[in-house]
């Protein structure tokens, strides 16, 4: 199947309810209270009450959450790199 758009790499967190995802990425764990996706190089957890997919698709995804506890982006470590994490 041929694409008729490219879509450009974005992650946008919107009303601190919900995390819009564009681009390709890796779904590596999902409950009710954690989520955590690879994309790019970066592992983006995410803490909070009710975390599910109001959509899930190949190349987008739209996680909503009643309550944000923790949002944390960490780079993927190379063997030999150091530590670098940001949290919000």
């Amino acid at each position: 199947m041929r694409k008729l758009f490219e879509m450009s790499s974005l992650i946008s967190m919107e009303g601190f309810t919900s995390l819009k995802i564009l681009g390709g990425y890796e779904l590596v764990i999902i409950s009710e209270g954690l989520a955590k996706i690879r994309k790019e190089g970066y592992v983006i957890s995410i803490k909070g009450t009710d975390i599910h997919f109001d959509m899930l698709m190949e190349q987008s995804a739209l996680l909503s959450f009643t309550e944000l506890h923790e949002l944390r982006i960490t780079k993927e470590l190379k063997e030999g790199e150091p530590h670098e994490t940001k949290a919000i």
